[in-house]
């Protein structure tokens, strides 16, 4: 029952738990659509993320194409994952004379070019590595999460040729392609793109 001069409700206990609910449900949804917001940026942020470590890993091997030497001792230009494992050689190993041989290295602020930031929690910071655990890593092809080219890059049709692209498994679903001028396409746009990437790995598919 209201008092004199007061209208009809006012500081009724049920009208005011009605409304401290309608604050509580309001500012959860607020809470959830600013969670999704946040969520979908960072998966935003980790696929350019992606696209510009692939830019980066061809830039490398621009500089200097990797080859190997065949038994012969004839120069054998390399294809699929030992492709990209060249490449880490040559960018990521110095000479050491104390002991009679090359030793990885940390480069680049301890950034991990070879593993895809879309695929782990978080990339890996090699500068946080001791160092039989660099070199555990570093020697292991299996730790590059990306595909290289089926093919020899010496003599690709113009403007085709796929010098990388994301493994199976790197991104829930789709993937990006590193093409030889470094311009960088959705894997799933790609047309034939497994009759140049897919190199002669175990895991030669790639991502559907």
């Amino acid at each position: 029952m209201s008092r004199a001069g007061e209208a009809p409700g006012y500081n009724d206990p049920m009208i005011s738990c009605f409304k401290l609910g309608a604050l509580i449900v309001t500012g959860a949804g607020v809470l959830a659509l600013l969670v999704i917001l946040a969520s979908g940026a960072r998966a935003r942020g980790k696929l350019t993320y992606c696209r510009n470590n692939l830019r980066f890993l061809g830039q490398l091997a621009h500089q200097q194409l990797p080859s190997g030497v065949d038994e012969s001792g004839a120069e054998v230009h390399l294809t699929g994952r030992a492709f990209w494992q060249a490449v880490r050689r040559d960018h990521f190993t110095r000479s050491n004379p104390r002991l009679g041989k090359r030793e990885w290295i940390v480069r680049f602020g301890g950034m991990n070019p070879f593993g895809c930031p879309v695929r782990g929690a978080q990339p890996l910071d090699l500068s946080r590595l001791k160092p039989s655990e660099l070199e555990a890593h570093m020697s292991d092809p299996e730790t590059i999460d990306y595909l290289g080219p089926r093919r020899p890059i010496e003599a690709p049709p113009p403007g085709f040729l796929i010098l990388g692209a994301d493994r199976r498994g790197n991104h829930p679903r789709g993937g990006h392609i590193l093409r030889v001028d470094l311009s960088i396409d959705d894997l799933r746009d790609a047309v034939n793109v497994q009759e140049w990437v897919a190199a002669p790995d175990a895991d030669a598919s790639v991502a559907d």
